[in-house]
């Protein structure tokens, strides 16, 4: 097995709530209830509240709350404390950018005295050749469309909450240092993707598939991290979903989508890998070597040193060669019927996407990394039932609007 990166560990793919203590509230949908289905009665949960794992049972888990029994479902609650939003782009303020290069100054005198080669250690690896941060900046740049963000547990509705100033505020909690790793290495990852394939430089209509993500992520556990979608050019069926929140559609994906119902389930399934930890756990970084690590790259670059380049590589693989086990898949398929259908859309998208790829040719790299089509699709009736019809709302389905604008 090859060597972990100083900056991150991951630990399982397949992970249990169980092993890591007590997990948190962090959804306005979370509820405590009597049976594990996202229909069944219960009470709600209040916000950061910490509740006592007690077994697991599919995507649900039983819990101690206040003295009492219940359910709640994965997508609501985290084992990482509540923390606030990441800021992409963002870096350290001044005074501590200073008291951080004058550690780090230290360090490398040390190193040097020691005879140890700290700046191969922290080269940069294939800067031009294997990855793309200035398309990914771009993404980043894009602002949302929320035109359609004021339905029931929509976008709009969670600015204008407590909930906003509890997890996105400038005062504590802060960034968590997990939170920061799972970005970094996402981020690297998701310039790998796009050094393989043209990112569709098209504002409006990432501005849109980004306004749909805001009101499924805005549901979701996950309120640490600052989803992007972005829209690669490939006649490949496929969809990517990298650590960090970084999801990717190709277009070849988006010209078999009949309905923005389509749509959302397919974001809400690679957002349910994220969500759900599909990509392992993070610890957090060593802040010296961030600091000695960007010092050593050029302006305006970012630094990949050699064993997280190792990782990426394993990440990489998966993504296009072995792809993930079946019941990794299944849970990201529930997940995304829990999400839609508690953002307001139908519930029934994804599943009717897959049934028009089980009768489309051009599926061979989507095969190839996905469990048989027919087997999920049985699977998503299932889910399907166990959602509630109240929480649906009619949303104005845009998406033929925007289909329209890609290319032939």
């Amino acid at each position: 097995m090859r060597a972990l990166s100083h900056f991150f560990l991951i630990l399982i793919f397949a992970h249990s709530v169980l092993s890591k203590g007590n997990v948190y509230v962090q959804s306005t949908k979370a509820k405590l209830l009597s049976q594990p289905k996202l229909n069944a009665d219960g009470s709600p949960l209040q916000m950061g509240e910490s509740l006592s794992p007690v077994s697991e049972q599919g995507l649900f888990v039983q819990v101690r709350a206040e003295g009492k029994m219940g359910w709640v479902s994965k997508l609501f609650v985290s084992p990482l404390p509540p923390g606030n939003q990441i800021k992409l782009g963002v870096t350290s303020n001044s005074s501590e950018a200073v008291v951080a290069r004058q550690r780090a100054s230290d360090f490398t005198k040390t190193a040097a005295a020691r005879g140890l080669s700290e700046t191969q250690k922290m080269r940069v690896r294939g800067e031009g050749d294997l990855y793309d941060f200035e398309s990914l900046r771009w993404l980043e740049s894009v602002p949302f469309d929320t035109e359609n963000t004021n339905t029931n547990g929509g976008f709009t509705k969670f600015e204008n909450s407590n909930i906003r100033n509890f997890f996105f505020s400038n005062s504590e909690p802060e960034v968590l240092k997990e939170t920061k790793a799972e970005v970094k290495l996402g981020r690297s990852l998701a310039a790998r993707l796009l050094k393989k394939y043209t990112l569709v430089k098209d504002e409006e209509l990432t501005g849109y598939l980004n306004g749909i993500t805001s009101q499924l992520a805005a549901v979701s556990s996950r309120r640490d991290l600052n989803f992007r979608v972005g829209v690669i050019e490939s006649s490949e069926i496929n969809a990517f979903a990298c650590p960090g929140g970084y999801i990717f559609l190709t277009t070849g994906s988006l010209k078999k989508i009949h309905s923005e119902a389509e749509l959302a389930g397919i974001i809400g399934h690679e957002m349910g890998h994220i969500v759900l930890f599909h990509n392992g756990e993070f610890q957090g970084s060593n802040e010296l070597i961030d600091v000695i690590s960007s010092l050593l790259a050029p302006p305006g670059t970012e630094v990949i040193n050699a064993a997280t380049s190792s990782l990426l590589d394993e990440m990489e693989k998966q993504l296009f060669e072995t792809g993930r086990d079946m019941k990794l898949e299944l849970e990201a398929d529930e997940a995304a019927v829990g999400l839609t259908s508690q953002a307001g859309f139908s519930p029934v998208g994804l599943s009717s996407y897959l049934n028009t790829l089980s009768k489309s040719e051009g599926t061979d790299s989507f095969k190839k990394t996905h469990p048989d089509t027919t087997v999920r699709i049985a699977k998503l009736v299932f889910f399907e039932s166990s959602t509630s019809a109240e929480s649906r709302v009619n949303v104005k389905d845009r998406w033929q609007e925007f289909k329209s604008k890609l290319k032939p």
